[in-house]
């Protein structure tokens, strides 16, 4: 059973219309942080009566959805009664009076703020407040107490909302500053992030290998990294060897290009060991080949700068007798 939501004052209203005025408003909430301090703050007496209302219609919500299912049936009605007497408090806290009026006398007054119910919806809440004895709220049928409870909960809620004193709406409005700075702040460190992001990339230079014709020392499967789907395993893998000797896969970059770090994505669902000891070299022949970098530890992506190097064919191979498969190589110039 859901409680009802406060109206927010026109202090604490959304975007305004002026830019960036109302933009900056938003998210500083400066004048409605000034009207809030502005508000005179609650006396001990209406505070003491708010407190009460609290308690009552905390307990209320509590004894609606129990923690654990009582032993004796539902106790809509207890919270209908737990319900009228936080009603009595919180609009006994609207005054300053010592006179203790009865709640017909206080809902008769009308000095609260309109409920966000329909008129018939709150003519079930006032029936239910001060028509009904306990007695008659027990001998309702069970969706009919429901019902009531739940009326009552959204009128009490909107109630005590509403008494806000000085203190809870400087509270409230500073949390919405550092929520909203604090989503603010995380937007701006997520687009510079992307941004030193790109312009690392740029300035590494573009990927040589895009396009790039590869083979492998042997394939066990087909692999269909864009379907995420090799050998059965759910996987980006772009090729993956039987079990051999020193398995590896190599690329032909067309001609002799210079190049200075190397990127490499390991299979991401398993046996990220099988990657490793990784040995990156290269050739002009296929012939000779030197190695340039080597990765002894299990990795899930390994990114190394080498010294600027020149050559036609890269490879990558696994020191030992294993299965190779891999994500993503990427070469760049620098």
């Amino acid at each position: 059973m859901a409680s009802a939501q406060a109206t927010e004052s026109p202090a604490s209203s959304n975007v305004g219309t002026a830019l960036p005025g109302g933009i900056l408003e938003w998210f500083w909430r400066g004048r409605a942080l000034q009207t809030a301090k502005a508000a005179p703050k609650a006396s001990s007496l209406r505070r003491e009566r708010l407190r009460r209302a609290r308690l009552a219609a905390e307990l209320a919500d509590r004894t609606i959805d129990p923690a654990e299912p009582l032993r004796d049936g539902s106790a809509v009605p207890l919270a209908v009664s737990l319900f009228r007497e936080a009603a009595y408090w919180a609009l006994l806290a609207k005054s300053e009076s010592e006179d203790k009026p009865t709640l017909r006398e206080l809902l008769d007054a009308g000095k609260y703020p309109k409920p966000a119910m329909s008129e018939d919806d709150f003519a079930l809440v006032q029936r239910a407040l001060v028509d009904k004895t306990f007695v008659e709220t027990a001998d309702d049928r069970s969706d009919t107490a429901c019902r009531d409870a739940d009326l009552l909960q959204a009128f009490v809620h909107g109630l005590v909302q509403s008494e806000l004193d000085a203190e809870d709406r400087v509270t409230s409005v500073l949390v919405q500053r550092w929520v909203r700075m604090g989503v603010l702040a995380a937007i701006v460190l997520v687009l510079l992030f992307m941004a030193v992001n790109s312009l690392r990339r740029a300035m590494q230079g573009p990927d040589l290998l895009v396009g790039k014709p590869w083979t492998t020392s042997s394939k066990a499967f087909e692999c269909r990294p864009k379907d995420m789907e090799c050998g059965g395993a759910r996987s980006a893998m772009f090729f993956h060897t039987t079990e051999e000797d020193k398995p590896w896969v190599e690329f032909d970059l067309g001609s002799p290009q210079q190049f200075s770090r190397v990127e490499v994505v390991n299979r991401e669902d398993c046996c990220p060991e099988r990657a490793v000891p990784l040995i990156v070299e290269v050739s002009d022949d296929k012939a000779k080949w030197t190695e340039v970098a080597r990765r002894t530890d299990t990795f899930r992506e390994w990114e190394t700068t080498i010294k600027p190097t020149t050559a036609r064919y890269v490879r990558l191979r696994v020191d030992r007798r294993t299965s190779m498969h891999l994500v993503r190589v990427t070469l760049r110039p620098r």
